[in-house]
C-alpha cells in the first residue's frame, strides 16, 4: 500500500495519526447514549454513498448533515469523527471492494476525523442550538461553523498535494472550494430548523423539519449531476470537435513536427498527465521511425524505443489500450510516475505506432479519458492507413500500365518471330521497344564476334547522332566482358556503379545527381543475349533512366524477357536465313540453284522493262567434262565443279547471280550490263578457269578444264525470259562447234 507512495505523503499521514491519537489522550470520550451510533453510522453511510464526484478533487457529500446533529445529540465530537471515518471506509469497501483500498483512504479517514472533531467542537463551544437559543441567534454560529468545516477540509487536501508534491491549480480548487461553501450554505438553513428541533426535542417538529432538510440535500444533488451532466456535455461536444479536426487538418503526417505537437497540446485539454512519448514507425516513407514528447524526453530513450519495438513487432501487436500501476508497476518514462497508459496507434489491419502516458498522482486515467485517447489514435491511423492505401492503390496502377507496356513490346518481340525479320531489323525493334516502354534515352546493341574477340556495335535507339562514328569501332571483348562479374549481377543483368571510362565509352552529358537512389553518369546496366546452352550471342547495354532513377527489379525483369526474346528472334531468323540458304543454294558448289536462277531472272527482266535499263545472260559449259569424270572419277568431276563455283563468286558482283543451272551448265545474270561489258565479263571468266590449275585429293594429278560461254543480252537480242534464255543457249552451242572455249553471242 505504502511502496510507491512519495515520502512526504507518507509524512503527512504519519504526522496526521499522532495528531489524531493526541486528540484521543486528550480529549478523552466516554461513549453516552450508544444506542445512536448505529443511526449515526448508517447516516454517514448513506451520506458518503450519495455523493457527487468532483474531478480531480474527491466528492460532494452531505455528511455535515449527520455531523452537527449527531454531536448535538451526543455532545462527543472525536466519537463522530472516529464513526464518520470507519463510515466511510466502509463504504469504499461496498463501493470498490476491500482490495481497492489504499492509502489515499486511510489519509481521507484520517481527515474526516479531524475535520469533524475541530468542526464539532467548535460548533459544542459557540453554544449554537442550547437551550433558550433562538434561530436567529444559531443561524449565523452555524453558518461560521460550516465555512470552518468547508475551509479546514480544503486546507487538508491542499496540504496532502503539498506533501506529496503533485502538481494541482489553486484556481481550479478554489472554484470548488466556493461550489462545495454554496452546497453547505444553501443546504443549513432546512439544517438549522432540523437542529433546532432536536435541540428542543419535539419529535414531530423533529419529523416535520427532516422533510425539507433531505429534500434540499437531494436537490442539491440531483442539481450537482445535472451541472455534471451540462459540462460533460460540453466537454463531449467539444471532444468531438477535437476529433473533427483531426480529421479536417491537411498536415495530418505523422513526421510534422507541428502537427504532433498540436496533437498532444488537444488531446491535453482533456486528459491530464505528466510524461508522454510518441513512437511511429514509417509505414508510408522508409525512413527513421519518429520519436516526439510535448513534455521531456526519457533518460534513457534508447531503452524506451526498444520497449515498445518489442510491442509493435511482437505476435500479438498491441490493439487495445493498455493500463498499468501498483506495486509490480515498473514506469517506462520517469520512475516518480505511478499510473502508465499504452495507447497503440493502430487499425483492425495495420499497428505502427504507439503513445505511453504516464501520471505522477491519482487519479487513475478514467475509462472515458482511455477511451477517448483511444478513439484519437483510431482516426489518426485510419487517416494514415486510406493514405497508404490510396499510395499503394496509384503504385500498383502504375505498376499495371508498366506491365502492360511491357507485355506489349514483348509480344510485339514475339510477333518478330513470325515474319522473319533480318537480325538487324530484329534488334532495331528492341532498342526501340526499350527505349520507348522502359524510359532508357540511350540503347545499345552490340553482337559477339568471337572469332576476332570483339563485340560489333548493332543496333541503337537515341544515338542517331554519333551512330556514324561509334557503329565503326568494335569494342574488344575485354572491354564488355570484364563487366560480367557475380558482384554486379542482379538476375541475369550485371548493373555496374563507377564505371572507369576507356576509349570505347559512350559518356553521357550529364552532370551528377544528389542520392543513391538517383542513375549516375558513370553508372552502366548490361543485359547479355544468352542462348539456352549459355552461349554469348551480344549484349544489350541502356543508359539515361528517363525518370534519373536506378531501374527497379520489375523493369530488370522485363529487360530479361525482351532480352530472351531478342535471342529467340535472332535463333529464329539465323535458322530462316539458312534453310532459305539451302533451298536457293546448290550444296556442291554453293552458287544458286537452277529454280532461283529462273526466278530472280523473272524479276530482273521486269524490274529492267521499268526502268528502261539492260542486263546479259551468260550461258555456259565445262568442255569435255565427261573425259574427266570416266578418266578420274565422280570426285575429281566434283572437284572441278566446286573450282568453278568458286571462280564464279570471285568474278560476279553482289547484285549479280551466279547459278548452277544443270550438271556441269551454269548460268550468271549480270544486272545492269550490256552485251559489250558481258563479253568482257565472259572472256575474264574463260580466262580464269583456263589458267586455274585443280587439284584435289581424289585425283593424284594436277588438273586443268575449259569453258564454253554463250550471251544474251536484254534488249538488243531479245525482250522476253524464254527468248533470251533461248538465245543464250544457241550462242554457248555456236561456242562448242566454233571448237570450245570460246565466247559467242546471239543471236
Amino acid at each position: 500500500m505504502l511502496k510507491n507512495e512519495p515520502k512526504g505523503r507518507i509524512f503527512f499521514g504519519i504526522l496526521l495519526l499522532l495528531i489524531v491519537v493526541i486528540l484521543c489522550f486528550c480529549y478523552g470520550f466516554s461513549i453516552k447514549s450508544h444506542i445512536w451510533l448505529p443511526l449515526i453510522a448508517i447516516a454517514y453511510f448513506f451520506a458518503y454513498r450519495y455523493d457527487v464526484a468532483l474531478a480531480g478533487l474527491g466528492h460532494v457529500n452531505a455528511d455535515h448533515v449527520v455531523v452537527f446533529p449527531a454531536v448535538l445529540v451526543t455532545s462527543n465530537p472525536l466519537l463522530i469523527g472516529i464513526v464518520g471515518g470507519f463510515a466511510y471506509i466502509l463504504e469504499r469497501m461496498f463501493r470498490e471492494g476491500i482490495k481497492k483500498v489504499n492509502f489515499g483512504h486511510i489519509l481521507s479517514l484520517l481527515f474526516i476525523i479531524l475535520n469533524t472533531t475541530l468542526s464539532s467542537h467548535l460548533f459544542l463551544k459557540s453554544g449554537a442550538f442550547g437551550q433558550n437559543t433562538s434561530l436567529l441567534q444559531s443561524y449565523p454560529l452555524l453558518i461560521l461553523v460550516l465555512v470552518v468545516f468547508a475551509s479546514f477540509g480544503f486546507f487538508l487536501l491542499v496540504l496532502d498535494r503539498i506533501f506529496s508534491k503533485s502538481n494541482f491549480s489553486i484556481k481550479i480548487w478554489f472554484n470548488h472550494l466556493l461550489k462545495y461553501s454554496l452546497f453547505l450554505i444553501i443546504s443549513s438553513p432546512f439544517l438549522a430548523l432540523f437542529l433546532l428541533a432536536l435541540a428542543e426535542q419535539h419529535i414531530s417538529f423533529i419529523i416535520l423539519s427532516f422533510i425539507p432538510l433531505i429534500s434540499s440535500i437531494w436537490f442539491l444533488r440531483v442539481n450537482f449531476k445535472l451541472v455534471e451532466r451540462n459540462e460533460e456535455l460540453i466537454q463531449s461536444n467539444k471532444k468531438q470537435e477535437f476529433l473533427q479536426q483531426l480529421l479536417l487538418q491537411e498536415t495530418g503526417s505523422l513526421e510534422n513536427q507541428d502537427f504532433l505537437r498540436n496533437f498532444l497540446q488537444g488531446l491535453g485539454d482533456f486528459v491530464k498527465w505528466d510524461r508522454d512519448f510518441l513512437y511511429v514507425q514509417s509505414v508510408e516513407f522508409e525512413k527513421e521511425p519518429v520519436v516526439f514528447s510535448s513534455t521531456e524526453i526519457p533518460l534513457d530513450p534508447h531503452n524506451v524505443i526498444a520497449s515498445i519495438e518489442g510491442i509493435l513487432n511482437s505476435d500479438n501487436p498491441l490493439k487495445e489500450p493498455l493500463l498499468s500501476s501498483g506495486k509490480d508497476f515498473i514506469p517506462l518514462l520517469d520512475r516518480r510516475s505511478k499510473f502508465q497508459l499504452i495507447v497503440p496507434l493502430a487499425t483492425e489491419e495495420i499497428s505502427f505506432g504507439i503513445l505511453i502516458l504516464e501520471k505522477f498522482d491519482a487519479p487513475f486515467f478514467s475509462e472515458p479519458e482511455i477511451k477517448f485517447v483511444h478513439l484519437s489514435l483510431t482516426q489518426i491511423a485510419r487517416f494514415i492507413q486510406d493514405r497508404i492505401l490510396k499510395g499503394q492503390l496509384m503504385l500498383t496502377n502504375h505498376t499495371l500500365l508498366k506491365q502492360t507496356h511491357f507485355l506489349t513490346e514483348i509480344l510485339k518481340i514475339s510477333n518478330l518471330l513470325k515474319i522473319h525479320l533480318s537480325p538487324h531489323e530484329i534488334l532495331e525493334e528492341v532498342a526501340k521497344g526499350i527505349s520507348e516502354s522502359l524510359g532508357f534515352q540511350r540503347v545499345l546493341i552490340s553482337l559477339y564476334r568471337k572469332d576476332d574477340m570483339c563485340f560489333e556495335r548493332f543496333a541503337q535507339s537515341g544515338l542517331d547522332e554519333i551512330w556514324n562514328k561509334i557503329s565503326e569501332i568494335k569494342p574488344p571483348e575485354s572491354n564488355i566482358l570484364r563487366h560480367f562479374k557475380e558482384e554486379f549481377k542482379i538476375g541475369n543483368c550485371y548493373f555496374v556503379r563507377n564505371v572507369k571510362t576507356t576509349a570505347y565509352t559512350i559518356v553521357p552529358n550529364r552532370p551528377k545527381t544528389d542520392g543513391q537512389d538517383f542513375w549516375q553518369p558513370d553508372d552502366a546496366l548490361f543485359i547479355p543475349l544468352l542462348t539456352s546452352n549459355k552461349r554469348l550471342l551480344g549484349v544489350i547495354s541502356v543508359d539515361e533512366p528517363k525518370d534519373q532513377k536506378i531501374p527497379s527489379l520489375e523493369t530488370l525483369n522485363a529487360l530479361e524477357i525482351l532480352a530472351n526474346q531478342a535471342v529467340h528472334a535472332l535463333e529464329s531468323a539465323e535458322i530462316h536465313s539458312e534453310v532459305k540458304h539451302h533451298a536457293v543454294v546448290d550444296g556442291l558448289t554453293n552458287l544458286y540453284n537452277h529454280r532461283y536462277f529462273q526466278e530472280s531472272l523473272t524479276k530482273l527482266l521486269k524490274q529492267s522493262i521499268v526502268m528502261n535499263t539492260p542486263f546479259s545472260i551468260l550461258m555456259m559449259d565445262l568442255d569435255n567434262f565427261k573425259e574427266i569424270n570416266d578418266t578420274y572419277g565422280h570426285l575429281a568431276g566434283d572437284a572441278v565443279l566446286r573450282n568453278i563455283g568458286q571462280t564464279l563468286i570471285e568474278v560476279t558482283r553482289k547484285d549479280d547471280v551466279a547459278a548452277r543451272y544443270g550438271g556441269e551448265e551454269f548460268a550468271v545474270l549480270l544486272s545492269g550490263l550490256d552485251k559489250f561489258q558481258a563479253r568482257m565479263v565472259a572472256e575474264r571468266l574463260r580466262s580464269l578457269v583456263e589458267k586455274r590449275v585443280i587439284t584435289d585429293e581424289s585425283v593424284n594429278i594436277p588438273l586443268r578444264v575449259t569453258i564454253s560461254i554463250g550471251i544474251a543480252s536484254f534488249p538488243e537480242h531479245a525482250k522476253e525470259q524464254k527468248e533470251l534464255l533461248k538465245i543464250a543457249d544457241l550462242a554457248l552451242y555456236r561456242a562448242k562447234q566454233a571448237g570450245k572455249n570460246r565466247v559467242a553471242e546471239g543471236p
